[in-house]
């Protein structure tokens, strides 16, 4: 693995994360390695160089970024059905997939890893309706409250990080419980009616920068975690959420919980969606796994 490809977010992170950058690739040129940084200036740039980026020329994609520039890097991967593996240097306020993969957060150690890790391979989720589609690598949310990791302001999120998502969750919490969605899921087993505030798709166990939301989620056995909060109180709610440390929230009779390689959502209402952190348009949509998993480097140990 000498070939390696950097796409970088700039308004992602902070100047201490640029300097950790540019000590990332000082370790890798002095070791041989080659090295090409490409900085995003706009929206779907991370996926059109990811797109054109072949895996017959370079060894690793190298995400350096949030969760959106992860996830346009692997929709770019995915639409060109590439098989170039990625890692990721977590620059954002919240990136959960890189939490989940427990990836280096230092320039050493992620240097240290590119040279001895080990590629695994990952589920994707596919969203699509008629005329469009579109894949996330970590989570697929329905509901006005999973609206808050993008219309939360960007200078909140450098400032404040995690807690600018837990403020602004917050305010739209009650919009959210006084106005349940009103749902029709179709699994290949099951046909479901649901009034219910909020529906987390996940692929991996953490979600909005916490664990366990969905704690049974392996990101390579083929399935996707779905949970429904159903329509209940702020009491009921704040239950929920404070049996999530433990695990025990997906027992509660206000919770559904279970795991599908494909459903359909739909609404008679307009109800939106966020897609790894970025607006993912409104339902009805059908979500399932992926035809092909993505290739990703980490710890060897």
């Amino acid at each position: 693995m000498k070939k390696i490809k950097i796409i970088s977010n700039p308004s992602s992170g902070s100047q201490a994360h640029s300097r950790d950058l540019t000590k990332l690739i000082n370790y890798l040129i002095e070791d041989n390695f080659v090295v090409q940084l490409f900085k995003t200036k706009k929206k779907n740039d991370a996926y059109n160089e990811a797109f054109n980026t072949s895996s017959d020329e370079w060894d690793l994609i190298v995400i350096s970024g949030g969760d959106g520039t992860v996830n346009e890097v692997v929709n770019g991967i995915c639409d060109s059905e590439s098989d170039i593996p990625i890692t990721i240097y977590s620059t954002g306020t919240v990136n959960d997939f890189a939490t989940y993969l427990d990836l280096p957060s230092t320039p050493y150690k992620l240097y240290r890893m590119i040279k001895t890790g080990k590629i695994i391979k990952s589920d994707v989720g596919k969203i699509s309706n008629d005329d469009s589609h579109r894949f996330f690598i970590n989570v697929f949310a329905v509901g006005n409250i999973a609206s808050v990791s993008y219309v939360t302001d960007k200078a909140q999120k450098a400032i404040f990080g995690r807690l600018a998502y837990i403020v602004e969750g917050l305010k739209e919490l009650p919009n959210t419980l006084n106005q349940p969605m009103e749902l029709k899921i179709k699994t290949k087993d099951d046909y479901l009616e649901v009034k219910s505030p909020i529906m987390i798709i996940s692929n991996s166990n953490t979600v909005g920068g916490f664990e366990n939301i969905c704690p049974q989620a392996r990101i390579d056995d083929k399935k996707l975690d779905v949970l429904i909060i159903k329509h209940s109180r702020l009491k009921e709610v704040a239950q929920i959420m404070i049996d999530a440390f433990s695990s025990k929230h997906i027992y509660s009779e206000d919770v559904l919980y279970f795991q599908t390689d494909t459903l359909t959502i739909e609404s008679s209402q307009t109800v939106p969606g966020d897609v790894d952190g970025e607006y993912g348009g409104n339902l009805p949509v059908k979500v399932e796994i992926n035809n092909k998993p993505i290739n990703i480097l980490v710890r060897s140990d």
